[in-house]
């Protein structure tokens, strides 16, 4: 028996969902362009939203979208599981950033002048 469940919904009907989400999202944006001199940025702004919504909403009925939408939820889950560090600790860690790059870039000076000091002193003849 297979683990993997057959959709109710063919894959065809998905597919013309996923167009009407495409139309409506051109349409919202072209509204918001077109009734620019005529409507209030405000007006214009939640109108936009609106179309937003209700294509996200009609994209999350498909099996692509509801699946990308469920990948989403189940990151928000590990984003809340994150422990962020301390003031304390976000500064101690970026002062130790900043002194070993202060240490590594003397230490490469210091490289780069001998190697360059070595080099002018043989192209010189040595003298």
């Amino acid at each position: 028996m297979s683990s993997k469940t057959e959709s109710s919904r063919p894959a065809f009907t998905d597919t013309l969902l996923l167009a009407l989400v495409v139309v409506v999202l051109l349409g919202g944006i072209g509204a918001y362009y077109y009734y620019q001199g005529l409507v209030g940025a405000p007006i214009r702004v939640a109108g936009l939203m609106a179309v937003i919504l209700l294509s996200a909403w009609v994209a999350a009925q498909t099996h692509k979208g509801g699946t990308f939408f469920r990948f989403l939820k189940e990151a928000d889950i590990e984003r809340r599981k994150v422990v962020w560090p301390t003031h304390q600790e976000t500064m101690q860690t970026g002062l130790m950033v900043i002194i070993v790059v202060i240490i590594i870039s003397l230490f490469l000076a210091s490289v780069d002048w001998m190697i360059g000091a070595a080099v002018r002193n043989l192209l010189s003849g040595g003298g």
